[in-house]
């Protein structure tokens, strides 16, 4: 419990937000402006939105939303590693990033989920910053630093290297040289639906490459191991002919948005259910919004449901209905 509230010390530097997304088969309503967390991969700073936590202390400390669904990713094979310097103040170093950013993404190690490692000093070696895995690995080799994974899992995209950044992205203000000035990136904010209400979210990562290119977001074939693994949630996009207000519907969402989330459903990992009417020829359709709908209208022969995808996409709901 003592290691996971210094991890939460150190996350909360970040001053993170949390929000969240979807596929391009939904239609953007506007967008926002997040927080990008500062990083360390390869001797080089790398930026991340932070939006959700596995664990209740570190998405209180950081302001994210409370996911403890998360930690069935580790089993799933779908995390990367990340390193939080426990007593040395400095950025987390991540193990991998996209490259490039966008659909075009070759490195299969990357993904938006990290397995939280701490990183703690020994007595008797004076701390120095560190800025790449191989150096992590180097101190602890030589006596210098403790290495303690845990099973915390923290949703953070990268959103920016030195060598570009998300091609969804509306805008990027990196503050490098004032480290007291905040970073932003502005992303499209998605619409959609759950229990006859509208949420918001992002999207940031897919397990699919022609969604990836569809939307402009990072290609991550890693993330494919969340599916049926019991850290992800359902969100059901309506294909073919459909009510022209139509967006997608998902299963559930933050409860509120936030730390405080008491909605343990909710994951902003979903399987991709397509849904479509089996009348194709009607005048007027039904606006799906919830999956008590979807159900009723399945159960009527008025509607077919499925199958999966077999496709994840990572999209943090980011504004939500209260109750």
């Amino acid at each position: 419990m003592q290691s996971k509230n210094v991890f939460a010390r150190r996350v909360g530097m970040f001053a993170a937000l949390s929000l969240l997304a979807i596929t391009g088969i939904a239609q953007a309503a506007t967008k926002i402006t997040m927080p990008l967390v500062t990083g360390y991969y390869n001797d080089q700073k790398i930026y991340y939105v932070n939006t959700e936590a596995s664990d209740a202390g570190v998405a209180a400390t950081d302001g994210t939303t409370f996911v403890p669904k998360l930690t069935n990713s580790i089993k799933a094979g779908a995390t990367a590693d990340i390193y939080v310097v426990t007593n040395n103040s400095q950025h987390n170093i991540v193990d991998s990033v996209p490259n490039p950013l966008g659909p075009t993404n070759a490195a299969a190690d990357y993904s938006p989920l990290w397995r939280v490692t701490l990183v703690t000093w020994q007595t008797g070696f004076t701390p120095k910053t560190l800025t790449s895995e191989a150096a992590v690995i180097a101190a602890r080799d030589a006596g210098m630093v403790t290495l303690t994974p845990t099973d915390i899992v923290v949703n953070c995209s990268v959103m920016v290297t030195p060598w570009g950044h998300l091609p969804s992205a509306i805008a990027v203000d990196i503050e490098d040289d004032d480290e007291t000035e905040t970073s932003t990136i502005t992303l499209p904010l998605i619409k959609g639906f759950v229990n006859g209400k509208t949420i918001f979210y992002i999207n940031t990562d897919t397990s699919d490459q022609g969604v990836a290119t569809h939307d402009g977001i990072n290609f991550v074939p890693k993330l494919l191991g969340a599916h049926a693994s019991g850290s992800e949630a359902d969100i059901f996009p309506v294909v073919g002919n459909a009510n022209p207000a139509q967006h997608n519907v998902v299963d559930s969402a933050p409860m509120p948005v936030g730390p405080s989330n008491t909605d343990t459903q909710y994951s902003p990992l979903w399987d991709v259910v397509p849904v479509k009417f089996t009348n194709q020829s009607r005048h007027n359709y039904p606006l799906l919004n919830s999956t008590a709908k979807i159900d009723k209208l399945k159960a009527s022969g008025d509607l077919s449901v499925g199958p999966e995808a077999s496709i994840i996409i990572n999209c943090p709901i980011v504004r939500a209905p209260k109750h």
